[in-house]
């Protein structure tokens, strides 16, 4: 009885070996934030039609010919200036490919001087491989940043000569000096490389914010808007003589909007801060009015 009181025990335990064997175990691309957010529901993408190769900037030509930066007027030019134009026909099977499953954006740094992160999640395709591989692809995001807030447009062209953005553009106030009650808005258009290999696309952006009017709580809020999203495509081997891109839209304004807290001077120190400053004007010019006069005098001994 003991024999098979064993053998059973035996047979049982053979058998919940097997069954932790066959039983999968979830795998580390399962928990990963990337795969998980894949897995979202994807917004899919629309082509807006064709435009020329020597047009390189979406943006500089809005802002050539209008000599403003309004983005209501920008979705219109849009609508006007490419829509019109030849929709691409043997791109419009191909419409999906560069579904996004979402966009994440966040404001890196303290103080001043900050990089805005920004992070592309394409939705998964089994043709995007193949197609990017067949076509010259970029990234195109457009960025609207208010009085208070801009981008250095030396500090892109570094990025550019360093191989980090494939082109780089600012619109507008362009004036690094001037204050935030006296600077007008500016946008930044940057053009980023899409490789067959991209299941999303991260960059960061440095921003840097002006100096703020006063104000009694000593911080003040300055909001950047969510950005306009772009994709053109043009095929590497081209039977047409004309070069053409078929810009592909990835949904405007998305992603998220982001405040930036930025500390200022807080207007009830205003007067001390003036009387203080008044005094030490008075003495340091004293002081230096007295450190001439004695060593004039030094001088005039030693003669």
């Amino acid at each position: 009885m003991d024999i098979s009181h064993s053998h059973h025990c035996g047979f049982r335990l053979l058998l919940l070996l097997s069954i932790l064997c066959i039983v999968p175990y979830p795998s580390k691309g399962d928990s990963d934030p990337l795969v998980s957010s894949l897995k979202k529901k994807c917004s899919y993408s629309n082509i807006i039609g064709c435009h020329a190769c020597s047009q390189d900037n979406l943006m500089g030509s809005f802002f050539n010919g209008h000599g403003q930066l309004s983005e209501p007027k920008f979705s219109k030019f849009l609508d006007k200036e490419i829509r019109s134009g030849d929709l691409c026909e043997e791109m419009l099977v191909n419409a999906d490919i560069f579904g996004l499953s979402s966009v994440l954006r966040e404001l890196v740094g303290e103080g001043s001087h900050r990089q805005l992160v920004t992070t592309m999640v394409f939705c998964h395709h089994p043709k995007f491989t193949l197609f990017v591989d067949e076509h010259f692809c970029e990234a195109i995001v457009i960025e609207y940043l208010p009085t208070g807030v801009f981008s250095d447009p030396f500090e892109l062209q570094h990025l550019v000569s360093r191989g980090v953005f494939l082109s780089a553009s600012v619109f507008g106030d362009t004036n690094l000096e001037l204050p935030s009650a006296l600077s007008n808005i500016s946008v930044v258009e940057i053009h980023i490389n899409v490789k067959t290999d991209a299941k999303k696309i991260a960059f960061q952006l440095p921003l840097h914010s002006r100096y703020p009017p006063l104000n009694s709580s000593g911080y003040i809020n300055i909001t950047i808007g969510k950005p306009h999203l772009f994709i053109r495509c043009r095929p590497k081997i081209s039977q047409s003589a004309a070069c053409s891109w078929t810009l592909i839209d990835l949904g405007v304004s998305s992603g998220n909007a982001m405040t930036w807290r930025i500390p200022c001077g807080n207007a009830v120190h205003t007067r001390a801060v003036t009387i203080i400053t008044f005094l030490s004007a008075i003495f340091c010019s004293f002081f230096i009015v007295l450190s001439t006069l004695y060593h004039s005098k030094d001088k005039s001994k030693m003669k």
